[in-house]
């Protein structure tokens, strides 16, 4: 089988899990259909193959969830994702991933850190520390986190978030469609059902939008949460705003 870069997490007894209130109850697409929203596409096999398959994924996710909410599609740095998470030759799992926006790295724009390189060597090389400064800032301005899904939650998760799933990369059959069963070894994102109820994927590799046969089987999924912070000077001026408001009212200035 073929290896492009997915390593399974092991099960937590602290992890978020989807319906346990521990992320805000905010939907952005009722409907759960996010392939109106698919970031510009970026292949992580160029020049090398990065394994970088579960840093591509969530990179993707959250370009949809800031262009969902904001207008404005952002293009996260896959190549400062991957080496901050300290990804392998073997790949890397999709809660260390997470776990390095969250508590360490942040994201930094794709111009700052852009794909380059000859070798593997190149391509995850140190970053230097005014680029990483610049994540750390990131992590000043907006709220991330993440929680697992389980597969008969995944339709009620979908309204939140486009969702990271693990795959079995790539099979088709007779119809053209993919199939994924059984072992995974791959990391993409979900982001909907087209009109015969078959799972849609977001792909880092050729043909980026996949359709999924019914039959595929979806057991490790993420949802993600992203949304900037409120700033307390802003928030300031507008409860000020409201007063003003309020007291031309009474007085009927």
């Amino acid at each position: 089988m073929k290896h492009y870069g997915y390593i399974p997490d092991a099960p937590k007894d602290k992890d978020f899990i989807f319906g346990a209130q521990n992320l805000p109850d905010e939907i952005l697409r009722p409907l759960g259909d996010w392939y109106n929203y698919l970031p510009e596409f970026e292949h992580q096999r160029q020049n090398i193959e990065t394994q970088a398959c579960v840093s591509f994924g969530t990179n993707s996710a959250l370009e949809m969830i800031h262009k969902a909410r904001y207008k404005k599609e952002p293009n996260y740095s896959d190549r400062y994702l991957a080496k901050m998470s300290n990804t392998t030759p073997y790949g890397n799992s999709p809660r260390t991933v997470a776990d390095t926006i969250r508590k360490i790295a942040g994201e930094i724009d794709e111009k700052e850190w852009p794909f380059e390189g000859e070798s593997w060597e190149d391509y995850y090389k140190e970053i230097p520390d005014d680029i990483s400064k610049k994540g750390f800032k990131w992590l000043e301005n907006y709220d991330f986190g993440y929680e697992f899904v389980k597969p008969e939650d995944i339709k009620t998760a979908l309204p939140y978030s486009p969702l990271g799933v693990a795959v079995n990369a790539w099979e088709q059959n007779d119809s053209g469609e993919y199939v994924s069963r059984g072992a995974e070894n791959h990391w993409c994102v979900l982001v909907g059902y087209d009109d015969y109820d078959r799972p849609l994927v977001f792909d880092s590799y050729e043909q980026q939008l996949k359709v999924l046969s019914k039959d595929s089987e979806l057991k490790i999924l993420i949802r993600y949460y992203l949304k900037k912070k409120e700033n307390l000077e802003e928030k300031k001026e507008s409860i000020i705003d409201k007063i003003i408001k309020w007291f031309r009212s009474i007085i009927k200035i």
